[in-house]
């Protein structure tokens, strides 16, 4: 599938999503929050995954042609997920899996506390990269008054089975009228904390989730102050050029020059069209009222970076790059600078 979403043994997409339509009409749509066991279900998420050692088959020899042996591949191992009997990636002797049922299990205190919902989960690339979101239920009267239903609390945890990343747990503010989590993970990614898939994952995976957490209603508070002052604080076209266009797509000095060559030109082209873009959804995004806040202008960043695929051109994985890549950091820069004007012009 082009967005790279595993399907279940019935044929529908690895994914779950609870009221809001899931990533390109694919997957299941629920009406309330599914149980942990249901959402692994509906994720494609329960499967095992194993480490087995890897071993390299010897030349065959003339007098035995159809004879071969097979001699250990150094220290090399590969994870497979075990109903499928799929290599999903080469590793280290010192790598240790954490399944699925494990990583996701360091939620069902919360859910079964009642202070969270699972809200997605799913499986990407055969199953090399898994997620959950669930929403946190806070409702202070300073989240409620700012927010309303525009930014809610997420918690995330992914986990790759490949090899290629660590299992990531991360805080992430939402817009419900986008369909994709926000890079924005309160003024950065620094709500996120990475674990290395060594010994003692689990454990550890448990240990960050309960130290990102913490306190999770007064940072909330507090992130609602700021959010208010980005809708109180208005820019002017220079403002938004500085704080929003030149941060999302600066023009490279070299494209402003006269004699560029047709790589250049379209290079410029590009740049133009996003910078273009940026202006239309900050005057007529969704919800917009055009009254040129901070606020609007952020979201339209957002709304622009996570659904104009043609003008966001990533040379990878789109899904990568909107959770924790070059997408994620345009986002994140956007909002940290729109955020430091605007507490600055309060002050």
């Amino acid at each position: 599938m082009a967005h790279e979403l595993d399907s279940r043994s019935d044929g529908t997409a690895a994914m779950f999503s609870v009221r809001a339509t899931p990533w390109h009409r694919e997957g299941t749509l629920l009406n309330e929050a599914p149980s942990l066991e249901d959402g692994l279900r509906l994720g494609g998420l329960d499967f095992d995954v194993e480490v087995r050692p890897l071993y390299i088959r010897s030349l065959s020899t003339p007098e035995l042609p159809d004879v071969f042996t097979y001699e250990r591949a150094g220290d090399g191992f590969a994870t497979v997920r075990t109903d499928r009997e799929v290599v999903l990636g080469i590793v280290s002797g010192r790598y240790q899996p954490l399944q699925n049922r494990d990583a996701f299990g360091v939620l069902e205190p919360l859910l079964d506390a009642g202070l969270a919902a699972l809200e997605t989960g799913g499986t990407l690339r055969e199953g090399r990269d898994v997620w959950m979101l669930v929403r946190f239920n806070v409702d202070t009267p300073a989240v409620r008054e700012v927010f309303a239903d525009e930014i809610i609390p997420f918690g995330m945890i992914s986990n790759n089975h490949a090899g290629q990343r660590k299992v990531v747990v991360q805080e992430t503010p939402i817009r419900v009228v986008c369909a994709n989590t926000l890079g924005a993970a309160l003024r950065g990614r620094a709500r996120a904390i990475g674990v290395r898939h060594t010994a003692s994952v689990e454990a550890r995976t448990t240990e960050a989730a309960r130290t990102l957490w913490k306190g999770l209603i007064e940072r909330y508070d507090r992130v609602a102050r700021q959010y208010q002052a980005l809708k109180e604080y208005h820019l002017d076209t220079t403002l938004f050029r500085e704080l929003v266009l030149d941060v999302a797509s600066p023009m490279p000095p070299e494209l402003c020059q006269a004699g560029l060559t047709p790589r250049q030109e379209s290079a410029r082209r590009r740049v133009l069209d996003r910078r273009a873009r940026l202006s239309r959804l900050w005057e007529h995004g969704a919800g917009h009222s055009g009254d040129h806040s901070a606020w609007e202008a952020y979201n339209a960043v957002v709304q622009s970076v996570d659904h104009d695929e043609a003008v966001w051109r990533v040379r990878d994985s789109r899904v990568e790059a909107l959770l924790d890549g070059r997408l994620a950091e345009i986002k994140d820069s956007v909002l940290a600078g729109l955020v430091g004007s605007a507490e600055a012009g309060r002050g």
